[in-house]
């Protein structure tokens, strides 16, 4: 063999070694890359599971407010039906009470126009 085939043949052998060494590194990478792939996949996984958990006990929590001030609700409107009940007796009493006095003082105006009447007459001579 020739210097030139031994050189040619340690040429083809770099080459060769070399596009293995480059193959090699590329399946390598190729494989980090799927690895990082299915770990970032169930990383998200993992949040998307926490997101929903985390919503679903929002949505209960909003539930259970909403429900609160629901029951907040009726209790304050029945309390101010009450009220307005109440409310409408004590009013019904006022006007009760108003048409009392207004009789207690056209009573009273009766009463001192009769006490008018007895001053205004000439006193009788006393008897005797």
């Amino acid at each position: 063999m020739t210097d030139f085939e031994i050189a040619s043949l340690v040429i083809a052998f770099a080459n060769a070694t070399a596009a293995t060494v480059a193959a090699v590194g590329i399946w390598h990478g190729i494989r980090a890359m799927v690895r990082a792939n299915k770990e970032r996949a169930v990383i998200l996984d993992q949040q998307r599971e926490a997101d929903e958990r985390r919503h679903a006990e929002t949505m209960t929590a909003l539930d259970e407010l909403i429900r609160d001030g629901r029951r907040q609700h009726e209790a304050t409107m029945t309390a101010l039906q009450h009220q307005a009940a109440a409310l409408d007796e004590l009013i019904r009493a006022g006007q009760r009470q108003a048409v009392a006095l207004d009789e207690l003082i056209r009573a009273g105006q009766r009463q001192t126009a009769a006490l008018d009447e007895l001053l205004r007459r000439p006193a009788s001579a006393p008897a005797g």
